[in-house]
């Protein structure tokens, strides 16, 4: 048997929980629920705390306590201390059911400033350089061949550039930007952006099919490492027999 230490507790604690997960194989049960309860009350205690540490600690509680109290009613102190302490006592009304609709402006101000960030970083990390990286597949560079480069090698990277341009218009023209509505509501189609949005929809279900694949690629190198995991705690268990 292998000497008790702290490391091989952890091992076989963690392999207990990776048993209990796995156990929604044969279905939703008490110790998949029980391990499911332990990793969101972890993942929330350590977001909590870094939370305390990293924001809390340092920009409510230190001032108070390194300045006195007196500092935080100074001129320069409303905007840094007294508005970021105002929001969270609203925030902590929410605990109560009688006085939670005071809470909703900071959720609604958290929401919000959530959704600018998000939308903000959609537009320039993704809409902005895939519209410029659609825009110069049509660089010179790429449509006409360098001297002495060979002749293949130039029809692949081209033909690249052409089906890159094709899936960006056709997958555009899929969500109806180029068509007409009728009486009735329904979008009119020309034979041509007919065609193109035929081809957009094709390009999307590649696109979902290999993001598909890609999670199960990943989910099932986790599962084969999870199982090697166990042969490794059981190995030790035996004492490397």
């Amino acid at each position: 048997m292998p000497e008790f230490s702290l490391d091989l507790l952890g091992m076989i604690f963690a392999a207990i929980l990776t048993i209990m997960v796995l156990s929604y194989i044969i279905g939703d049960n008490v110790l998949f629920r029980v391990a499911t309860y332990l990793f969101v009350g972890v993942a929330s205690g350590y977001a909590g705390s870094i939370a305390y540490q990293n924001i809390i600690r340092p920009a409510l509680i230190d001032p108070v306590i390194q300045n006195g109290p007196a500092s935080i009613f100074r001129p320069d102190a409303i905007g840094t201390f007294l508005i970021p302490w105002f929001l969270t006592v609203l925030l902590l009304f929410k605990l109560t059911p009688r006085l939670a609709r005071y809470g909703s402006f900071p959720i609604a101000l958290l929401v919000g400033v959530g959704a600018a960030v998000i939308v903000g970083g959609g537009i320039m990390g993704t809409l902005i350089p895939q519209s410029l990286a659609a825009a110069n597949v049509l660089d010179q560079e790429i449509v006409f061949p360098a001297p002495g480069e060979d002749i293949f090698i130039w029809l692949e990277r081209l033909l690249g550039a052409l089906i890159l341009l094709l899936a960006t218009i056709s997958t555009l023209i899929y969500f109806r930007f180029a068509a007409r509505r009728e009486v009735t509501g329904q979008a009119q189609r020309s034979k041509v952006t007919a065609v193109l949005a035929y081809i957009g929809r094709v390009f999307i279900a590649v696109t979902f099919g290999v993001m598909y694949a890609g999670t199960l690629t990943a989910s099932m190198l986790i599962l084969t490492q999870r199982f090697e995991f166990l042969r490794q705690v059981l190995q030790t268990l035996l004492g490397g027999a």
